[in-house]
């Protein structure tokens, strides 16, 4: 996984690491009220929105279902941000955990329908 030869790349480097869980607002509602078709379509402008504003050897992947930002260029959408920095401690499920609770807890204080 390259996620996992990241993680080891910084440790045996000593630079930082930061992961970033991105979550696209309401795309449950999008797949349900537009179809599987406009949310796939929504992630895939999500990611490559994303790209375009990071270092052309930073890493983006899927992880998990609907995990992942400029995106109103194309349509009105908003993203939920987690981040993380890798400990020396850390294991892959440790900074990802984090990663992801930092996400839950900005999702807990923007509120049901989020930004």
């Amino acid at each position: 996984m390259e996620l996992k030869r990241e993680i080891a790349r910084a440790k045996r480097t000593d630079e930082s690491l930061a992961l970033a869980f991105v979550d696209v607002d309401d795309l449950k509602e999008t797949n349900d009220s537009l179809g599987h078709a406009a949310g796939d379509q929504l992630l895939s402008e999500t990611a490559h929105s994303i790209r375009a504003h990071l270092r052309s050897y930073d890493l983006t992947i899927r992880y998990g279902g609907d995990e992942n930002a400029d995106l109103t260029a194309t349509r009105q959408a908003s993203v939920t941000v987690g981040l993380a920095e890798l400990e020396a401690e850390d294991a892959l499920e440790d900074l990802v955990a984090r990663a992801d609770e930092a996400m839950y807890r900005e999702r807990q204080q923007q509120g049901p329908s989020g930004p």
